[in-house]
């Protein structure tokens, strides 16, 4: 009987202990997914950002933000990353869509850009509150 309890209790703590690592793998994951979901829509906002009038203003910022977004993307996946350098790197990020937001405030683009800007807002917020949760984390721990 001893011996089932024991082996009762190891059978859950392996589990909890494999649902802990699946948790940083798909919190890792889910933010790269968002990153490269910001870089895709960036880069599709600068592609028909050749279609609009006022091409050169926010076409320029677009690219720039998809850039930041693959950066992004390269020092998450870079396991000597520490997480200052995450943090600056999505600082870069951050930058650079608030710089997009901008332009785009500026220029009144068309409604099809602005759909598309939607497209970039949704994945780079999803970006800031996995920072944010990470971060949360990283705090209770010290």
């Amino acid at each position: 009987m001893a011996t089932f309890r024991k082996s009762g209790w190891t059978i859950p703590a392996v589990i909890a202990v494999a649902t802990v690592f699946a948790g940083c793998a798909t919190t890792g994951g889910s933010l790269s997914t968002s990153a490269e979901r910001l870089e895709r829509n960036a880069y599709e906002l600068q592609k028909d950002s050749r279609d609009e009038v006022s091409r050169g203003s926010y076409s320029r910022e677009a690219r720039a933000l998809a850039e930041e977004a693959r950066d992004f993307r390269v020092v998450l996946q870079d396991r000597r990353s520490k997480d200052r350098d995450i943090d600056d790197a999505f600082a870069h990020v951050s930058k650079r869509y608030h710089s997009l937001r901008d332009e785009m405030d500026r220029t009144r683009s068309s409604r099809e850009a602005n759909a598309e800007f939607k497209a970039v807002t949704d994945a780079y917020l999803d970006m800031e509150r996995e920072m944010r949760r990470q971060g949360k984390d990283r705090y209770a721990r010290d």
